[in-house]
């Protein structure tokens, strides 16, 4: 025996619930009425292409997230090679003060020589 749905409020069976315990004149009143219709098992999605394309997504975020994963990690490195850049370049400017104090300094002291060597030959 086929099963009904109701597709409306019938008596105490509201939209959706199967009809039972109803006698089959009654039934076949309800149905040409159009309140109630024989139970369909629900239709399988039908393939559209969404179960492709879903996966065509997902392996299209796998590959964005391994090259987020590669960007940041050279991001790292850039950053950790600037620093060390950086700090190179303090290094080398400090030595450049120290050189160019040291080398004021034999200046002064080679024109200190020959300040004294012509006060030498003056006297």
């Amino acid at each position: 025996m086929p099963k009904y749905t109701a597709k409306q409020s019938i008596g105490h069976f509201m939209p959706g619930d199967e009809i039972k315990g109803l006698e089959a004149k009654r039934i076949q009143a309800l149905l040409a009425s159009g309140a109630i219709e024989e139970y369909q098992e629900p239709e399988e999605p039908k393939a559209d292409g969404t179960a492709a394309r879903l996966a065509e997504l997902e392996k299209a975020n796998a590959e964005l997230t391994a090259a987020n994963t590669t960007l940041t990690e050279a991001n790292q490195t850039a950053a950790a090679d600037k620093a060390k850049a950086e700090q190179e370049i303090a290094e080398l400017k400090a030595k450049v003060v120290e050189l160019e104090k040291a080398k004021s300094a034999s200046k002064s002291k080679t024109s200190d020589k020959p300040a004294e060597q012509g006060a030498d030959a003056a006297k």
